[in-house]
């Protein structure tokens, strides 16, 4: 059987459809709209900071179905669980205003809801999918694909801004949920395809169950999760997701208490998009030429300047460009760990169980920061605290070693 070589404008389609998903979906919308809604929610409800943080803590405890997800993805393919997965999430997004209506417990679930049914909109699919039909320029095009979270970063807060000031909060999540679904659903079904190869090869199974054809090269789970490398970058993005998450959801009242405040602290905020975009394609080229441990202890030692200039008060724009470049660069580098030093044979489930890593941090860290502000006044301790853990959780990514050729998919 003679492999179909995929068109380049076919791949671009498929690159296009993964961004689009990436822009619009669960890793991007919550995450940077919660400050923008921070106010106008604990306003309207007198709910403390911390318990409306809570509720993204328990939106980020839903990575532990990353690795579900993951393995349904490496069995059924990513087309099949990123479409409804994208209907659910804009579904349960919209609940999100009334829910509150029924207190805080009220507004917990329908946060719980969406951290489930939309899991299969997070980088595990569009990074799975990039890994399927790239190779050679593998890091550019995860970096283009993740690049769509920096998008959303730069109008999704002055967009979620407008709807609150137009329709009130409580109406701003169904009309947000509505661009969700417009804008993605015809994007997602017209242009998300299975790779030639894999397609042949599931064709190949399944009219010769005796003789199944190799997809995937690489480690299996139990393998991966015996070798050292796995809970190194384990460990290291669980910190870098405490810190990033921390910073980026509390960064309008960190803007606020050093002067800036209303839409003028969101328009700040949206800065940290375009450095998203920025650090997602320049280390998605860099780990295409160099070693991809090196690049990532550079990229993410980055935000512990950003922690000392909020400290100060002090440059505030150098420091919300430089925590963008890492948050653009974090996403880019698990899911190219994951695969130059694991493979593909079983990358959802290991890059799923990295995820919950990640994301165990990060859900942890909006309430962490918020008892800050409210225990001291200010954030001057969490984040004099955090520029000291991400210099150590960059630096140990250089203990990771030569890629193991086994590993090479």
């Amino acid at each position: 059987m003679t492999a179909t070589v995929p068109s380049k404008r076919t791949s671009a389609a498929v690159l296009f459809a993964c961004f689009i998903g990436m822009m619009l979906g669960a890793s991007s919308v919550p995450f940077y709209t919660l400050g923008t809604f921070a106010a106008p929610v604990t306003e309207g409800t007198g709910w403390t900071m911390v318990q409306y943080q809570g509720a993204f803590t328990l939106y980020l405890l839903g990575a532990l179905f990353i690795p579900v997800f993951g393995h349904l993805c490496d069995t059924y393919g990513v087309r099949r669980v990123a479409i409804p997965s994208m209907a659910m999430f804009a579904g349960s997004l919209a609940l999100l205003g009334w829910a509150s209506s029924f207190g805080i417990y009220g507004f917990y679930a329908a946060w719980a809801v969406m951290a489930i049914t939309g899991q299969g909109t997070g980088t595990i699919a569009w990074t799975h999918m990039v890994g399927s039909w790239f190779d050679r320029r593998r890091g550019l095009a995860l970096g283009f694909v993740l690049a769509g979270s920096g998008v959303f970063a730069m109008f999704g807060p002055l967009v979620a801004a407008k709807l609150i000031s137009q329709f009130g909060w409580q109406n701003a999540y169904p009309a947000l949920a509505c661009l969700v679904f417009v804008i993605s659903m015809p994007v997602l079904l017209l242009f998300l395809r299975v790779p030639p190869r894999l397609a042949e090869a599931g064709a190949a199974q399944a009219s010769a169950a005796d003789e199944p054809v190799p997809v995937a090269q690489g480690y299996t789970l139990p393998e991966a999760l015996r070798s050292y490398r796995f809970y190194l970058i384990a460990a290291a993005f669980l910190v870098v997701g405490f810190g990033v998450s921390g910073i980026i959801t509390n960064l309008v009242p960190i803007l606020s208490a050093k002067g800036l405040a209303g839409e003028s602290a969101a328009a700040m905020a949206g800065l940290i998009g375009v450095s998203i975009i920025g650090g997602r394609l320049l280390v998605g080229a860099a780990l295409d030429k160099f070693w991809a441990p090196a690049v990532s202890a550079i990229l993410l030692a980055l935000p512990a300047v950003s922690c000392l200039l909020l400290v100060s008060g002090e440059y505030t724009v150098l420091a919300v460009l430089l925590v963008g470049l890492a948050a653009g660069a974090e996403f880019d580098i698990v899911a190219f760990l994951a695969a130059r030093y694991f493979g593909m044979a079983a990358y959802g489930k290991i890059y799923g169980l990295l995820s919950v890593a990640f994301f165990f941090g990060a859900g942890i860290a909006p309430p962490t920061f918020g008892a800050a502000l409210d225990i001291y006044g200010d954030y001057n301790l969490i984040l004099g605290t955090m520029a000291f853990l991400f210099v150590g959780a960059a630096a140990s990514l250089l203990l990771l070693g030569r890629y193991p050729t086994r590993a090479e998919a």
